[in-house]
Order: C-alpha cells, then structure tokens, then sequence
C-alpha cells in the first residue's frame, strides 16, 4: 500500500502536466490596424468593428456604454487612457462576449451586464490589467465577472475581479492560466473550475510564479468539480465563506470529484470552513518534483464552527508534504468514509481538536523521511481513531497522545 501511494505525486503531476505543459495560449498579435474609438464623444466600440475587418487594435478612450460581441481573431480592446472601460447596461446581455481567438483585452474596467467577459469556445484569449466587477445579471450562469466555457482557452493576468453577485471566474469545460490577480468579494466562489477543466492559479505554462489573492468571497475560495485538474503555487487563499447562507460551502479549497496538486507557497488561512475540503477527490499538498519550494501553510481556518484544516471524505486521498497545519478550530487533519492519507515532514500543531482524526475505515501513513512529522500541541490527542476499522502506521519524531488507534 505505502508503495503506491508514493507513485502518486509522480502520476499526477504526469497527468496534469499532459493537460497543461502545452505551448503558451496567448499569442498577442501587434500588427493590423489601429483605431482610436472616443467613447466620451458617443463612438462605439461595435461601430468599429463593423467598419474594419481583419486583425483590428481598438484604443479605448472613455467608458463606452454598451455591450460588445467579438466574433472573429485577431481582435484586442485596449485602454487609450485612464478611466477606460466598457459598461453594459442591460443585464440581460454579457458586456462583453468573444467566440474570436486571440482576443486581447488590456487596461479596460468592464461593468454591469449579464456576465463581465465571456469567452466561449475560442483559443488564446488574454485578459489583463483589467477591472471585473459588479455584473448585474441574475439567474443559472449570470452575475460572473469571468467566463471561460466551450473550450475556451486563454490567460487571466494582474486583473482585479470583484463585486460579482456569483463568481469572480468560472471556467468551465476550458483551460486557464491566472496570474496576478484578485478574486475578492464576489457573492459565491472566488474562482470556480469545473466540467474536466485545466488550470494553472499562480503559475504560468513556463513555470514562472504568479501569485492571486482569493479572498473574502461569500462561498468557497477555490472550487474545483467535475472531473478537473488544478496546479495551485504561491497564492493567498483567505477570509472565504462570508455569506453564511452559502449553498456552495464555505471552504478555503474545495475538490469534489477531481484532482489538484498544491505545490507549495500557498497560504490558506482564516476561511469560515476548512481550508481544503475534498470530497472523492485525490489532492498532493506539497510538491517538491517542481523545484519550487513547496511547503504549504494552512492555519486558523474553519472560524465558523470546528471543522479542520484539511478534510476528506468519500473515499478521498490526500498526501501532505512539508505542510503546516496550525491553530485550525477542529482538526489538523479529518479523514472520513474511507479516505486516506499519506503524510511526508508534515506539521500538524496547535488545532483546537484532535491533530490527525480518523472516521470510517480511513486510514494513514507516516512515511520515514527526514524531517519526520510533528504531531504536538493539539487540544484533543494528536491521534483519534474513532472506529476500529480505522488504521495508522508509525513513523513520527515526537510521541504523539493517541486513542484508539492501531496499525494496518
């Protein structure tokens, strides 16, 4: 069993890798024609693009009051000043849709309508220093500041994307790459990955580091469903769960049906549940196959009710290498309905319950590489095996309190 589960890193990194280790999405083109559209003297930006075919830069001077629909490549919208944006004011329209490749959107604010920007089935979109906020539609798929769907595929970069009533980005059935950028104060999930998604948060396809801030959304920071796959490095991942009404939970992280390799760098404190959740998912928290350094801090979570820093149900499984799990309400660490995992010089310290507790036939492995996991300081033991089916192995540096746990 120990042996298999320590080819899992590796399988999975293979596997996101496949999806995502691709040439870079964007290729911005800087040739065709250039026009200047003053929206402060009533110009439209659709009026240009029915008067100029072919590749087309369109410099932006105001904010333009409509909603703009990109149907062709070779397109960019950018700011020709300050204060440039673009306001849609029927909420039943997204203010700004692209089924183009290689759209280029840089400097905009972009407010109101349906949805902010949706790509919808084309390649290479970029998006960058950019304001999202306050889409104003209502209903299934309305009210996101950000929509990649239909195979979508583009790059999110120093963007600032907040206010939205649902989510700051949901990228569904698409592949993304978010550097830079701030997913704050939107009404339901910070960033929402679905429907056999790829995705790079804080980490572009050369492996340069982009760190986001996920933060003080009313649902979940991070949500990923649906058979996706995720590399997450460097980001802030704080404060979710503001809306105690939230039908989507209220977690730092959450998996539900998909894969996720936390490499490193990321700080997930402070969120209303836990700060990764994982429903029959699989997640490597700690990553060192990148050369990036990969230690992970995941602390003072679950500040509604006890709940844990990391926890997995039905029959997930979840490796915790060189990870911090400090002073979370609940748990270090809660394995439920058969879930496992596998810890690696992991620091479970200081949580107001049980370090690492076991429910369900789940089980543990502490795998002898130095520096060994701590367990210490907790309030409850260091070890809870509530049922007999549940099993640890040995492995530790200090002597853990333990209850009625026994080996494999």
């Amino acid at each position: 069993m120990s042996r298999s589960r320590s080819l899992m890193p590796c399988l999975l990194a293979m596997l996101i890798l496949g999806e995502l280790a691709r040439p870079p999405l964007v290729a911005a083109h800087d040739d065709g024609k250039v026009v200047t559209v003053r929206c402060d003297k009533g110009r439209t930006i659709g009026h240009a693009l029915a008067e100029h075919k072919g590749s087309l830069t369109i410099r932006v001077v105001g904010v333009c009051e409509e909603h703009v629909a990109v149907d062709r490549d070779d397109v960019s919208l950018v700011a020709g000043g300050t204060g440039a944006g673009i306001h849609g004011p029927d909420t039943g329209t997204n203010t700004v849709t692209v089924t183009g490749s290689r759209f280029l959107l840089d400097g905009l604010s972009v407010t109101g309508g349906r949805n902010g920007i949706v790509v919808t089935g084309g390649s290479g979109a970029e998006l960058r220093n950019c304001r999202v906020a306050s889409a104003a539609g209502a209903g299934i798929a309305a009210g996101i500041g950000i929509l990649f769907f239909q195979g979508a595929s583009g790059a999110v970069d120093a963007c600032e994307v907040t206010g939205n009533p649902a989510d700051g980005m949901m990228i569904d059935g698409g592949l993304a790459v978010l550097t830079n950028n701030r997913f704050t104060a939107n009404g339901r999930n910070g960033v929402f990955v679905f429907g056999g998604s790829s995705v790079r948060i804080g980490l572009t396809n050369g492996f340069a580091v982009g760190p986001n801030v996920i933060s003080d959304n009313g649902g979940n920071g991070l949500h990923i469903t649906q058979g996706s796959l995720a590399l997450v490095y460097g980001n802030t991942i704080s404060g979710n769960g503001v809306n105690p009404a939230s039908p989507v939970g209220r977690f730092g992280v959450i998996l539900f049906l998909s894969r996720a390799d936390l490499i490193g760098g990321n700080s997930i404190t402070g969120n209303f549940g836990s700060g990764v959740a994982l429903f029959s998912s699989t997640a490597f928290i700690g990553d060192p196959g990148f050369g990036l350094p990969f230690t992970n801090v995941i602390s003072g979570n679950s500040t509604a009710a006890p709940g844990a820093g990391v926890s997995a149900g039905i029959a997930s499984s979840v490796v915790l290498r060189a990870a911090t799990l400090d002073a979370n309400n609940g748990a270090g660490v809660s394995l439920s309905e058969r879930s496992t995992a596998v810890l690696f010089s992991a620091s479970v310290t200081n949580n107001t319950a049980n370090g690492v507790q076991l429910i369900q036939g789940s089980g543990v492995v502490f795998r002898p590489i130095a520096p060994l996991s701590v367990l210490s300081g907790n309030t409850g033991f260091d070890l809870k095996c509530f049922d007999g089916e549940s099993s640890i192995t040995t492995g530790y540096a200090d002597s853990p309190t333990m209850d009625g746990c026994t080996g494999f």
